[in-house]
């Protein structure tokens, strides 16, 4: 496993863009062709998030595994995701669920590399020492069962987005 900053992200972006295609063309997520040529831009504009850190895995020096996230900041205002989720669940309950966490952004393991251990290793090493963390998923994921049985706990559902928020509970991410 290699950790990652902006800078080393976006030497490897085409390959993390091709990745993220074999991942999410499939059902549930059945990504469009706008939505891959979208991704180089976002990661761009990823890496530049204040903490932006990211961890990868190779097997075969062929890029298996990403995840990647930020600190979520302490002023949620003017960001479209926090204040979605302000209005679901109220600024009191999402400042609780995100103050001092890590937000997990992407992690996405290659078809073929599933079922490895790879996800949950990506996953720690972007939680650890972390007092809480969290991420959106979509509950018919194969993902949300294994964010589940890694202990992570439904917060509740963003329906217009048909995502549910997960939360990692306080203290599991520590090292």
């Amino acid at each position: 496993m290699e950790r990652l900053d902006g800078p080393g992200c976006l030497a490897i972006s085409g390959e993390i863009s091709g990745l993220y295609r074999q991942c999410f063309a499939e059902p549930p997520w059945y990504e469009t062709e706008a939505d891959f040529a979208a991704f180089p831009g976002k990661l761009a504009r990823d890496v530049e998030r204040p903490g932006f850190a990211a961890w990868i895995e190779r097997a075969g020096g062929e890029l298996v595994g990403v995840c990647f996230g930020w600190p979520t900041p302490a002023d949620l205002s003017g960001h479209a995701i926090y204040e979605e989720l302000q209005r679901w669940f109220g600024p009191d309950a999402v400042a609780l669920m995100t103050r001092d966490a890590f937000e997990v952004v992407e992690l996405f393991v290659a078809p073929a590399a599933q079922r490895r251990g790879i996800g949950r290793r990506l996953l720690e090493a972007a939680v650890a020492g972390w007092p809480r963390a969290w991420l959106l998923t979509s509950p018919r994921a194969p993902a949300a069962r294994f964010y589940r049985a890694l202990g992570w706990v439904r917060a509740g559902a963003l329906p217009e987005r048909a995502l549910e928020m997960l939360v990692l509970p306080e203290g599991r991410g520590r090292a």
